[in-house]
């Protein structure tokens, strides 16, 4: 009896020991696996460190390329308005193969005309804030959307192109002194937006429109570019009562009765149709008769750049298909 409870006390102290040494082993391999992934956690905190250090050096040093051609670029010294001294008025920076425009271009605040197309920009914000450019020109660059243009932005500018860009969405523009809007061959479908109503030239041709749906009126444009847009109606005439030129070639929704509404443009004189679907394969006098009918209540004088003579009753070397 004396030995089997001695055989059961050292059992005990076997398992005991067992189970003592698994939770001393259990402890050991939970502190390897903290400093396994403490270690790990460090690693790559300094990789994440480590590149983005590469990253800013990077661009430090792309940025100094760019204003080394920025620099190269400037020309045009003038009188500053204030007449204390003389600045760079003009800058033109084509083809460099520059990707964003950096904070610094901001010190150059007298610069008036500005050229940076056929680069691979993608944002313009850095120049809103100068005050003093009249021409801007951003066309054939990645450019994908436009910012609110606020009244506060681009004080005195009078044109601007940003045609040959990716833009598929426009935002308000409120420029009070915008007289011509280049925004042609992007992929923009929808145009209910708020327009300075300053604008005399609009040209919105190669994009995806179907409707001319602006959110105001724009009393002061004289010529709107249309062209190759999948444009469905005319029913615009209240949005621009005074325009005088519409360019809508290569136009193939517009369909024949929606011709009656040009007798609404009052003002229009010149009017573009080349390669118009419904008139490519009727003659000369057809489409004279078709034009004459729809716009004998207003003073329509050039079609396709040719004199319409409404007196003699006849188009004067009218080639509709051109």
């Amino acid at each position: 009896m004396a030995n089997n409870n001695m055989d059961d006390i050292n059992l005990e102290c076997e398992n005991d020991n067992d189970n003592k040494i698994s939770s001393e082993k259990r402890l050991v391999d939970d502190i390897i696996e903290n400093n396994i992934e403490e270690i790990k956690k460090k690693e790559k905190d300094n990789k994440e460190k480590d590149n983005k250090e590469k990253d800013n050096k990077e661009k430090d040093n792309k940025e100094k390329d760019i204003m080394f051609n920025i620099k190269n670029g400037l020309c045009d010294l003038e009188k500053t308005l204030d007449g204390e001294g003389y600045a760079y008025s003009n800058l033109t920076c084509r083809k460099k193969g520059i990707d964003f425009i950096p904070k610094s271009i901001t010190r150059y605040i007298h610069l008036k005309y500005i050229n940076l197309s056929h680069n691979n920009i993608n944002d313009l914000v850095h120049l809103y804030f100068l005050p003093n450019i009249i021409f801007l020109d951003v066309s054939y660059n990645m450019l994908k959307e436009i910012v609110e243009l606020k009244k506060e932005y681009l004080k005195n500018c009078i044109y601007i192109n940003l045609s040959h860009n990716l833009i598929s969405h426009m935002n308000n523009i409120f420029l009070k002194n915008l007289l011509e809007f280049n925004i042609s061959y992007n992929t923009i479908n929808n145009i209910n937006i708020y327009i300075s109503n300053t604008i005399r030239i609009l040209n919105l041709s190669n994009n995806n429109i179907k409707n001319i749906n602006f959110k105001n009126k724009l009393n002061n444009l004289l010529d709107l570019d249309i062209s190759f847009n999948p444009i469905e109606n005319l029913d615009f005439h209240t949005l621009m009562p005074n325009l005088v030129v519409l360019r809508i070639n290569d136009n193939s929704t517009i369909s024949m009765d929606k011709l009656n509404n040009l007798n609404n443009f009052k003002c229009l004189q010149s009017l573009f149709m080349q390669n118009y679907l419904y008139f490519k394969n009727i003659s000369y006098k057809d489409v004279k008769e078709i034009l004459l009918q729809n716009s004998k209540d207003i003073h329509l004088l050039k079609f396709n750049g040719n004199r319409l003579n409404k007196k003699t009753d006849h188009i004067e070397q009218a080639d509709v298909n051109k």
